[in-house]
């Protein structure tokens, strides 16, 4: 750990989880402290194959972190981002953020009078294919989006909108340089 590094942690250690994992192990500004996962031999598996420590007690790992990386299902987003947020963590939300909008307006509040940063996972931002196409002016004047892959039982607990479509939104909203007009 340098001086300069940030001490991360990890709440949830299923399929997105993992990756979280595995990425901030390799940051060399960050300092991967721990994961938690309600399913402890998931997290003691998951902490093993990153040589990382397995937290049984999540208010453990939120004390002796900077910043927390939440990545568990949906419905549990808004509940465990306030108890970091209350603990003057700074958070990285997996998408959706939250099932409401309340719940989010309540996180936006809360990370304001904590002093926060709240950031939400939009991926596909940096997607390669996304990024190559940044030099070029594209002025579209009608837009599809189709998605191509193979169903996945992993985010049906959620309406595909803020599943998936989330993400094509927000490409459509980085590209067009122009305000929604209606929805």
């Amino acid at each position: 750990m340098t001086d300069k590094s940030v001490r991360v942690g990890v709440i949830g250690t299923g399929h997105l989880g993992s990756h979280h994992v595995k990425h901030f192990a390799k940051i060399n500004e960050a300092t991967l402290i721990g994961v938690f996962d309600t399913d402890q031999n998931r997290s003691e598996e998951i902490a093993k194959k990153n040589n990382t420590k397995s937290f049984s007690n999540l208010k453990a790992l939120i004390k002796q972190t900077d910043a927390i990386s939440i990545v568990t299902p949906t419905e549990s987003h808004a509940m465990i981002a306030l108890k970091c947020i209350n603990s003057g963590k700074h958070i990285f939300v997996e998408k959706p953020m939250t099932k409401t909008i309340s719940e989010a307006d309540d996180l936006v509040v809360s990370a304001k009078k904590n002093n926060v940063i709240l950031q939400v996972g939009h991926i596909e931002r940096l997607n390669p294919a996304l990024i190559a196409l940044k030099p070029y002016p594209i002025e579209p004047r009608y837009i599809e989006i189709q998605r191509l892959a193979p169903y996945q039982s992993r985010g049906t607990d959620i309406p595909v909108v803020l599943d998936l479509m989330i993400h094509d939104i927000d490409i459509i909203l980085s590209i067009v340089k122009s305000k929604v007009k209606s929805i």
